[in-house]
């Protein structure tokens, strides 16, 4: 049988694209999202034919918002600071949308916008829209994407909804089954953005391809494995989000336990994204839960202190007091 050869579109080749961010004038656009397209860009990822629409409640005039996405690229790209020219071609694709999240005319608007880009490139696009907002839209949002029509074309729409998935349990599958209710499976992407870091993305490749690792990446020779998150980022603005959350919430149910099926896991027969999910989801499966009686036996809480000159900081400290059995018996301390 021959090789199969993957070829890289080029970014002519590419579809047209609608990027929407509700929470377009927020933290994680400003250091995240907008960083994130701008290096896409720079890479040649993008399709020609692309625009982001930001839409937010806060008034911001154009041009105060574009140099303040300007200033997050030039802190926070891979390319370091843009230049004028190269930020000034990239930003012309950038539209400033003020809209309440929950009036129909914020939608409806949204369509119009969506519609005229279309016509405008000759085409249909892709739309993407993209869920920057606190937890408490994740269930609105969706609602009012399907009563405007924006969700119906399931073949080119698409939605991201970062963590935190619920508060609970009964929350999260509240909200699973209001984001359903417009939107198929296949259209949802429920992200975790510490995926996307370099360090962890090489996680697989470190273990399953490497043949200095993989033959010893077992109970036979693994003692422990610790997750230490140690981040020079602190609560800075966010504490009315951590007060909500906490850092449980926020830290240990998605980037750390994401990290512990990364490191637990079985050789996987592909890189599908599918059987990617169930090797870790058999991690999870194979978890000793901890009993309600046994909490203060296997945890320490931490709590929010000062660190340097006003930044504050959160640190939670785990004991070591209990082996976790996993697939082919590795110990794992958190």
């Amino acid at each position: 049988m021959g090789e199969e050869v993957i070829t890289m579109k080029t970014e002519d080749q590419l579809e047209p694209t609608v990027f929407v961010i509700f929470g377009g004038a927020g933290d994680l656009t400003w250091r995240k999202l907008v960083p994130a397209l701008f290096d896409l860009s720079q890479d040649r990822s993008l399709p020609s034919q692309f625009a982001i629409i930001a839409v937010d409640r806060i008034q911001l005039g154009d041009g105060h918002f574009r140099r303040r996405l300007h200033n997050g690229v030039n802190q926070f790209s891979r390319f370091g600071k843009a230049k004028a020219a190269t930020w000034n071609h990239f930003a012309a694709h950038i539209h400033n949308q003020r809209g309440d999240f929950k009036k129909p005319q914020t939608y409806a608007a949204l369509s119009a916008q969506c519609a005229r880009l279309e016509k405008g490139w000759g085409t249909k696009a892709h739309r993407i829209f993209y869920m920057a907002k606190p937890p408490s839209m994740f269930g609105e949002i969706p609602k009012y994407l399907g009563k405007a029509g924006l969700a119906r074309d399931r073949g080119w729409t698409r939605i991201v909804v970062e963590k935190p998935i619920g508060y609970d349990l009964e929350s999260a599958q509240a909200l699973n089954a209001i984001l359903s209710a417009s939107f198929e499976e296949s259209q949802i992407f429920r992200i975790d953005h510490y995926l996307g870091r370099e360090t962890v993305q090489n996680i697989l490749a470190f273990r399953f391809a490497n043949p200095l690792f993989e033959p010893i990446w077992n109970r036979r020779y693994v003692d422990y494995v610790t997750i230490t998150v140690a981040e020079d980022v602190g609560v800075e603005h966010r504490g009315s989000y951590y007060d909500r959350a906490g850092a449980l919430r926020d830290m240990v149910q998605n980037h750390l336990m994401q990290l512990l099926c990364l490191v637990a896991m079985e050789p996987m027969v592909s890189f599908d994204a599918d059987e990617i999910r169930n090797k870790k989801v058999d991690v999870l499966h194979a978890v000793r839960p901890i009993h309600h009686d046994a909490v203060n036996q296997c945890a320490v809480r931490g709590q929010y202190g000062r660190a340097g000159a006003g930044d504050i900081k959160c640190t939670v400290i785990v004991k070591k007091t209990a082996w976790l059995p996993i697939p082919r018996r590795k110990r794992l301390w958190l």
